[in-house]
């Protein structure tokens, strides 16, 4: 994954780290935090990648008018 989803990963379990109490955020492992910044990490891989293939469709049925257009514009 993105260097950079992992910075931003670890700073929303750092946030969210913060605003636990004492009590709350000793009770939680540091192997717990890592497992919970691997899942932020995912979520954020995931709705890029979402975003991403959605912008491809959106890009490859646009280029399929283009080129029908321009199929058209030939013939007459």
């Amino acid at each position: 994954m993105s260097k950079h989803y992992g910075k931003h990963a670890k700073k929303v379990v750092k946030g969210f780290k913060d605003i636990l109490d004492e009590k709350a955020r000793d009770a939680i492992s540091d192997d717990d935090y890592d497992e919970l910044t691997l899942l932020v990490e995912s979520a954020i891989s995931t709705s890029v990648l979402d975003a991403v293939e959605k912008v491809a469709d959106d890009l490859e049925k646009t280029a399929r008018k283009v080129r029908r257009d321009a199929e058209r514009y030939d013939s007459n």
